[in-house]
Formats: structure tokens, sequence, C-alpha cells
């Protein structure tokens, strides 16, 4: 049996650790002011958009660290049933990796891309000396919890925006972006001999860990676990122009745990008997699964991105200004929030006075108008309702679905991407030689 009691014990008596170290806390401190500035950047560009902001930084920051207690907790679950070890995982190389295919496209950063590249180079080379399958079970733990995050908090408080597809068509849509700073516990993976061990020790089963380490232990050698605080953060971007935010995050949700449960399916079929001389799964070498999950950590998170896309550039828009009045967003603490009104929502007339388009609004609400009689329908649910709003209207707080002519703040033409990025890390290279050259 699995001692599950005794381990929730011990990593309860670790998470203390993250208050009672210095650095610890210093790399705490810089993970929550990197996630601040990512979501007050949302902020400011919502005020450049809109002249407001529509977001609250500091309130979303605390929201996202909340959530990402919830995800460290799943994440420390995984990592000590499944028995990953950071140190064979090669974290260190797992990062340096990360940061410099960031330089060739900011989403690179995820160890999905480096750490493909890095178990490919080990099964090639045979460098750096890590744990393929512990390096794949690694970065599919990590998405998981990425994808049950996005379920319950990816949709939250969408920017809304205007697109433009590849036809050249600006539609409505919105943008999620979102940022978790996740605390959990890992596992370090330390060799020693059985006789030197003089402290206690907590007995696992035979079958534990599930992520073999690379090299079997001989002699009277014994592998000792223990438990190490981390803190990282999740990142998640995406947009609905076809549906709204909360189902686009589901679909999103749905077809990263698929990748996930893959990745780590092919994790354990490669560790399956690890060390073990041509070791062999249903008649298959371990070694295989070890290239199919290597190919599969990059190849399979594009296809997820690509299948995300376009869905976007192919479907038809559902915030579209052909179906009317259409509210995209609604600006806090304005006369439209106080009415209700929300995205989604279609105004089809004002004071009893029919209106099709925002024009028509804004000619029944010129120069002003008081105590106001709203008539709107739903274009989820089809429901209308009446809703007054007192006082005296402009300014609504309302940003309506865009009219044909407007201009698009975000392309959804996505396909001269790689041709861009060869460019944009040719340029960076030229620079770096001609200031060597220069000195």
């Amino acid at each position: 049996m699995f001692p599950w009691r005794e381990v929730f014990q011990l990593i309860l008596e670790s998470f203390p650790f993250f208050f009672g170290r210095a650095d610890l806390l210093l790399v705490a401190s810089v993970v929550l002011l990197l996630v601040y500035m990512q979501y007050r950047r949302t902020a400011a560009i919502e005020q450049s958009l809109f002249g407001v902001s529509l977001s609250d930084p500091l309130a979303n920051t605390l929201t996202a660290l909340g959530v990402g207690f919830l995800g460290g907790w799943i994440a420390t679950f995984l990592f000590v049933l499944l028995g990953i070890s950071l140190t064979d995982a090669g974290i260190g190389y797992l990062w340096l990796l990360a940061i410099t295919l960031m330089l060739v496209h900011p989403r690179f950063v995820c160890f999905a891309y480096g750490g493909g590249l890095l178990s490919l180079s080990h099964l090639l080379f045979g460098w750096p000396a890590v744990n393929v399958p512990a390096i794949m079970a690694l970065v599919g733990v990590l998405h998981l919890v990425e994808s049950l995050l996005i379920l319950v908090h990816g949709y939250r408080h969408p920017t809304p925006v205007y697109v433009r597809r590849g036809d050249g068509r600006v539609v409505g849509g919105f943008t999620m972006q979102k940022f978790w700073p996740m605390p959990f516990i890992a596992l370090i993976a330390m060799l020693a001999s059985r006789q030197a061990v003089t402290g206690p020790l907590l007995e696992m089963p035979d079958w534990w860990p599930l992520i073999k380490p690379g090299e079997p232990a001989a002699g009277d050698a014994i592998y000792i676990y223990m438990l190490f605080p981390v803190i990282a953060a999740l990142g998640y971007g995406d947009i609905a122009v076809t549906t709204d935010p909360r189902r686009k995050a589901r679909r999103t949700s749905g077809m990263l745990l698929g990748y996930s449960v893959a990745l780590m399916a092919l994790a354990l079929a490669g560790s399956a008997r690890q060390g073990v001389p041509s070791a062999t799964l249903l008649g298959v070498p371990v070694v295989v699964f070890q290239w199919l999950a290597a190919l599969f950590s990059p190849l399979g998170h594009e296809l997820v991105i690509y299948l995300s896309r376009r869905m976007e550039e192919q479907g038809e828009p559902l915030y579209d200004a052909a179906k009317g009045a259409v509210v995209l967003g609604v600006v806090p603490g304005t006369p439209a929030a106080r009415m209700g009104l929300q995205p989604g929502d279609i105004i089809r007339s004002i004071g009893g006075f029919p209106v099709y388009d925002r024009t028509d609004v804004q000619e029944v609400l010129t120069p002003w108008a008081v105590d106001v009689e709203f008539v709107v329908e739903n274009m989820h649910t089809g429901q209308r309702r009446t809703v007054r709003c007192p006082g005296k209207i402009p300014p609504l707080g309302v940003i309506f679905a865009p009219s044909p002519g407007d201009p698009g703040f975000l392309s959804l033409d996505n396909r001269a991407g790689y041709g861009v990025m060869l460019r944009r890390l040719s340029r960076r290279i030229a620079r770096l030689l001609a200031g060597r050259t220069a000195r």
C-alpha cells in the first residue's frame, strides 16, 4: 500500500520551508512580481485600447496565486506518485534551453520544446546525461495541471479585442492571458549507501517510483528521495472568436489534457524496466517509447496550438455586428455595468426606439438621455429582458462588436509565423556578431 498519510504529513512539513529560507522567499517574490507585471501589462493594453482598464492587476495576481496553490497541490501529488526527480529531469539544462528558445519566440519558453530537444540530444548523442522519461513526465505533469487551471480560471476576465482574420475581416473576440504562480513540492533523488543512512526513512512500495531512475542502484546502494519546495509560473494565452471564452477555455483544456495524458503514458512506457539491457514492453524496446515521447512533446504541443487557431480562423464569428448592436465588453463602474449588461447581449431598443447597430445607439443617446429603458436580448440564451438606467447617459460604457471598416487590434493570420521567427533570430544573431566585430 502507498503510505498516503505519511507522505501527506511530510509534504505539509515541507511547505513551511517557503517562509523559512531567504533564497526561496526571494525566488517567490521575483515570480510574484513577474506575474503582477504581466497583469499590469494587460491592464495597460486595455487602457490604451479603451481609455480605461477593465481589470485590476493586484486583484488578478492575488486570485492567480490562490489558483496556483491549488495547482501546486495537484502537481505535488503527481510528482510524488510518479516519483519524478528534478535531478533526473536535468532541470538546469531545461531552464537554460527554455530561456534560449524564448529568444526565437516567447511561446518556446514552454518546457514542451526544451524538454523535447533535450531528450532528442540525449538519445542521439548521449549528452547531456539526463533521464528522458523523467523529463517527459515532468512536461506532462505541468501541462496536465495547466489544463485544469485553464478549465477553472482561464476564461475569467477576458479582454475584448477586434481581431483581423486571414480573409481580412475584422471581428469581435477576446484574448485570455493568465499567469499562475505555483508553489509545489518536488523530489530530488540521491544515490547513497544503505549502511551510511542513519536517519529515519519512509519505506515505499516495491512498484514505486513509476518513473525509474536513469541508473539502477547496485550493491548496497539505494536511492533516497528528498522533498524540495519549488515555485514556478504557468501561463496561458488564447483567443476566442467563434465561441465565448468559457467554452473556448474548456475546449483548449480538453485538448491540453489529452496531450499531457498521452505524453505521460509514453514516459511511463519508456521508463519500464529502465536500465535493463534490451528491455522491452509488449515486445517493443522501451527506447522506442522514449523516442516517441521526445518527438511528441514539441510536435503534439504545436498540434494543440494549430487546432485551436484553425477553429478560430475557419469558424463563424460569434460576436458579429451583423446581428445588431452586440455588446462585446462592459466598462466597470459605468451605467452599462450598473444595468447588468454583459458580453453577448444585443441591444434591441432604447426608450422605445428600435436600434439595429451601434450607430443607432449613439443617435438615440445623443446628446444625452435620462432614466432610459433598454430592451436587450442575450445571443446565448435568446432571452429578452428590460433594464433601466437611472441617471444621465452618455457615457454608456459599452464596447460594441466591430463594424466593417474598423481596425483590427490582433491578427489570426499565423501562416508566416516560423518565417518571421527565423528572420527575427537571424537579425539578432547578425546584430550580436556586428557588436563583437566592432569591439
